[in-house]
């Protein structure tokens, strides 16, 4: 009896070490990327650049690919928003809607329009495309949740579209002899500071057969870091050193005309 159990346990381990192993070899990374620039500096004079995403598709193991999307993320903020209502003829702050974590950056570059790589809702699962992202914490005094998310969520992307902090291409990542590809996203003057992500993808019949994932800092360098550190960090000691030098210059102004 001892044995007859023995070997049943043997043969289930069997089965679980074959079947890990089947999955384990299901999906082969068939993509190998990297980025021009390890990290953006951002001087007093920034004026916006171009950012160079590339890499190479190993075509052995599915073939050719379908399509590659090329996604770069900007660090997650905290948004509130206020729906302005006119009254009596004045636009005063409404209904306030907390978003919670949103990227303050997104964009999105590929080489076939995404609906057709994929469905939308597998879209959503993977986090690509603008269109899909959804407040992580949304609070808002709205009797209908659904209805003020999708009123929040839309003004979100008017604004951030309008400062250029979000943008979408299809046809963007150009594919050169079914091995290499390369992707421009344009970075302009304005982006947030902070750890941005990278991210690879290649589809094949809609299965997802190539990921991978990096980070690109984003820094202020030079005399724009020490106000910046000092802005966000010592506000205190920032705000009244800005009183005192607006005293100074203030004082230094009417003496001048005095004189004069």
């Amino acid at each position: 009896m001892r044995a007859l159990i023995s070997s049943c346990l043997l043969a289930l381990l069997a089965l679980v070490f074959s079947g890990e192993r089947a999955h384990a070899t299901e999906f082969k990374n068939v993509l190998v990327t990297d980025v021009s620039k390890d990290q953006i500096s951002i001087r007093s004079n920034y004026s916006g650049e171009t950012l160079l995403l590339f890499g190479a598709i190993d075509t052995l193991p599915y073939g050719e690919v379908d399509g590659v999307v090329v996604v770069l993320r900007g660090p997650a903020q905290d948004i509130t928003l206020r729906k302005k209502n006119k009254q009596f003829g004045i636009w005063i702050n409404g209904p306030a809607y907390r978003l919670g974590d949103l990227p303050s950056f997104y964009a999105v570059a590929s080489s076939r329009p995404l609906a057709d790589l994929l469905p939308r809702a597998r879209r959503a699962e993977l986090g690509i495309g603008a269109d899909v992202l959804k407040a992580s914490n949304l609070d808002s005094a709205q009797n209908d949740p659904e209805q003020a998310e999708q009123e929040a969520t839309q003004a979100f992307l008017r604004l951030k579209q309008s400062a250029n902090l979000f943008a979408a291409q299809s046809d963007a990542v150009e594919i050169i002899r079914e091995k290499l590809f390369r992707a421009e996203i344009n970075l302009p003057a304005g982006m947030p500071v902070g750890a941005y992500t990278t991210e690879f993808f290649a589809f094949k019949d809609g299965a997802l057969i190539g990921y991978q994932i990096g980070e690109l800092p984003v820094d202020i360098v030079g005399a724009g870091h020490i106000l910046h550190e000092a802005a966000y960090n010592m506000s205190l000691i920032y705000g009244l050193f800005g009183v005192a030098l607006a005293v100074f210059m203030g004082w230094a102004v009417a003496i001048i005309f005095r004189r004069r």
